[in-house]
């Protein structure tokens, strides 16, 4: 049984209820010496049941955790085995993806070790409609990562934060230009939120997503592989490090839309490292910097931490670096506010980045 989806949940929902009843019940049958201990026990096992109903609930709408071993650590940096390949995988450059139903019918996945970061992780590709279509056979696909908040994974992306769904609406209307989707894992040690940083030692997580991710993805798919046609996104966490990243390496990256991101980072074990900060602040690196990107900046009046990060950043933009901001009214830091955020999000990145075209 799954940690996410509708059989955990159905099956905590059961024994949560059965508790009180069963407590019911028994209260008065149990009687001497062991009274006193066992109704203890029953009302502690209510009220644990009834916790761990809330905490599967909302990690199943949310998908903090996407699997029993991302939860508790193992398999590769909290990520589920990949089955062995098959006759449906598709791949090149060492590289095999295969169909991964559960994100999305158009998703594939593998599990890959960096060649540059020596990180062995997942990410989960999402292929628009009409590429395996024969007649866009030699057609090449800009692309957009999207990165999760903390705790997060490449899941959050394809169920309660809508970054297929939202493109495919947005397709639709003509809002925006197709896109290759690629949602890596960011969290690749257990219980550990490393904020995108290189760290000396290890483990080099800027670099599995910005050199590793984007050799495999150009390698097994026809992404192309110009700066000007990728773009980052994330929430949260992910918010501070696409904005980040972008900064940090213009060479690989056009654009980036931080949703509720930091601008700072708040690991400790990172605030204590003067060098390491320096190197992953936003605002400091914008002071001695003018990478030649585009930033989307998105927050809420209500959500006073990031709106206000996000206004002490504009001052720091200079050309040929260009921002924009993206604030709404109200809503909380959640979301329901990165999906509303998300059509005009991709909206935006399609009239920066690349359109498809022939290889």
């Amino acid at each position: 049984m799954g940690l996410t989806g509708r059989p955990l949940l159905v099956a905590v929902v059961l024994f949560a209820v059965a508790a009180p009843v069963a407590c019911l019940l028994l209260w008065n049958r149990v009687k001497g010496r062991l009274g006193v201990p066992v109704r203890l026990f029953m009302i502690v096992m209510c009220q644990a049941l009834a916790l761990l109903l809330g905490g599967v609930g909302v990690n199943d709408y949310y998908e903090f955790y996407a699997s029993w071993s991302d939860l508790f650590g193992g398999g590769g940096g909290g990520n589920t085995p990949i089955e062995a390949i098959g006759p449906s995988a598709i791949g090149g450059a060492g590289v095999r993806f295969r169909h991964d139903t559960k994100a999305d019918p158009d998703a594939y996945t593998a599990m890959i070790t960096g060649e540059h970061s020596l990180i062995r992780s997942r990410i989960v590709v999402w292929v628009p409609p009409g590429y395996n279509a024969p007649e866009n056979a030699h057609q090449m696909y800009p692309v957009v990562e999207l990165l999760p908040g903390y705790p997060g994974s490449p899941s959050t992306w394809f169920h309660a934060v809508h970054g297929v769904g939202a493109l495919k609406d947005d397709l639709a209307s003509g809002q925006s230009h197709p896109f290759i989707l690629v949602a890596p894992v960011t969290t690749v040690v257990h219980g550990r939120d490393t904020e995108c940083v290189d760290f000396p030692g290890g483990p080099r997580v800027e670099t599995w997503l910005t050199d590793d991710v984007r050799k495999a993805v150009t390698g097994a798919f026809r992404a192309q592989p110009d700066r000007n046609a990728w773009g980052v996104m994330g929430y949260s966490t992910g918010g501070y490090c696409a904005a980040k990243m972008a900064v940090r390496r213009p060479d690989l990256f056009s654009a980036a839309v931080s949703m509720q991101g930091d601008t700072v980072p708040q690991t400790p074990e990172v605030r204590r490292d003067r060098l390491l900060y320096a190197e992953n602040s936003i605002p400091g690196l914008l002071r001695t910097r003018r990478p030649p990107i585009s930033l989307l900046l998105a927050g809420t009046r209500q959500d006073k931490k990031s709106d206000a990060e996000l206004n002490q950043l504009v001052p720091l933009i200079k050309p040929p670096t260009r921002a924009y901001l993206y604030v709404l009214g109200t809503g909380g830091h959640n979301a329901a506010v990165w999906n509303s955020m998300l059509p005009k999000a991709y909206a935006w990145l399609s009239a920066r980045l690349s359109a498809p075209g022939p290889s």
